[in-house]
């Protein structure tokens, strides 16, 4: 005979409604993967040209031709510029990040030229 609290089926119930609670996006939730889906449309007409994209509602990333990973986290865009330094935008503004990182990657035009 099993120990009564072992077995108890309102637990199971309980713990079965929690777990189904805890997996279930949030209605109006933050959704990684949505906003890498922007910016990879957005990145089409610059020096940045989309790659691959991939991602979850959590965490996503799109990488570039020219070797450029932008991670979307959190609620912002994160990648690394040119000295190293790691940079972030807020990811509800896919077309300012595009902008960002083609000006970044435009070729550099000096002034004797």
């Amino acid at each position: 005979m099993s120990h009564p609290r072992l077995n108890n089926p309102r637990t199971y119930r309980a713990k079965q409604a929690e777990a189904a609670r805890v997996r279930r996006l949030p209605k109006h939730g933050f959704r990684a993967d949505r906003s890498v889906e922007a910016l990879f449309c957005e990145l089409r007409e610059g020096w940045a040209q989309p790659w691959f994209q991939t991602g979850s509602p959590d965490v996503a990333f799109v990488s570039t031709t020219c070797g450029l990973n932008v991670w979307c986290c959190d609620g912002m865009f994160i990648w690394s510029d040119r000295c190293g330094a790691t940079v972030t935008h807020p990811a509800n503004d896919p077309s300012g990040a595009a902008a960002r990182l083609n000006s970044m990657l435009a070729p550099q035009v000096s002034a004797a030229a």
